[in-house]
């Protein structure tokens, strides 16, 4: 129970951190945009290109290599806590969040697999 307990813990605390860091690296975004506008627009464009040039093309490759990395990570703990969640959650509260996340976003691979295996069942002749 306390190895449980200890995994939960840990579990919500590696998702926090994923959410923060993506938050911040959104707001990074914006400065480097913000920059590079800038850059664009200057007078001494040219200068700045030869000063810094690598750093100005450089950043947002970076930002963009972090922001893969921090999605792949919360696809990973949100696979991972999917099972804790689920099983703490009454039926009646797992339905009302499949029914949201299905109008939101359209019907789960499980109730299409479901519709598709009924559809055979009847194809075949089998009564509903």
């Amino acid at each position: 129970m306390v190895k449980e307990a200890s995994s939960q813990a840990a579990w919500a605390l590696l998702t926090e951190g994923v959410t923060r860091a993506r938050v911040e690296v959104h707001r990074l975004q914006h400065l480097v945009g913000r920059a590079t506008k800038l850059v664009e627009a200057s007078e001494e464009k040219e200068h700045i290109f030869q000063v810094a040039g690598d750093i100005v093309v450089a950043m947002p490759v970076r930002l963009e290599n972090i922001v893969t990395a921090l999605d792949r990570t919360a696809l990973a703990l949100s696979k991972m806590g999917a099972e804790f969640l689920e099983s703490r959650l009454s039926l009646a509260d797992k339905t009302m969040v499949n029914e949201a996340v299905e109008s939101a976003f359209g019907a789960t691979n499980t109730r299409e697999s479901a519709k598709r295996v009924a559809a055979r069942w009847l194809a075949q002749g089998h009564k509903p």
